[in-house]
């Protein structure tokens, strides 16, 4: 995984304080992003600290926004645990298009058996 952001810096193996650190410090209008390629990222565009931020998952094609602004303690824990490879909070989420619930279902079964097929 890499963290990029517009102002804060960029880490190609981030730490969970590099991606806490990363939120806090940044400033309305940034974005920060965690990556394992230019296709598939979790961003957040970040607006004022007690309104609350913007997230977007990109799979591939697919890109899903929430549909509300997130605090932001949520949307650094939501990060840490994609760093980790952990989507199942992300469908606590309320996404524009409720059918991106399904889409969400359907990224973390890949990923899964991704990661089955990477065991053997």
């Amino acid at each position: 995984m890499k963290l990029r952001t517009d102002n804060f810096g960029h880490f190609d193996n981030p730490t969970e304080k590099n991606i806490r650190d990363a939120v806090t410090n940044s400033g309305e209008g940034e974005l920060v992003k965690l990556m394992s390629d230019n296709e598939n990222f979790l961003s957040i565009w970040v607006g004022q600290h007690s309104v609350g931020h913007i997230l977007t998952l990109r799979t591939g094609e697919w890109k899903l926004d929430s549909a509300k602004k997130l605090p932001s303690e949520l949307v650094v824990d939501l990060m840490i645990k994609y760093l980790h490879d952990d989507l199942s909070t992300l469908k606590e989420i309320q996404w524009t298009r409720p059918i991106d619930k399904v889409l969400l279902d359907n990224i973390m079964k890949l990923k899964n058996l991704k990661n089955l097929k990477n065991m053997n």
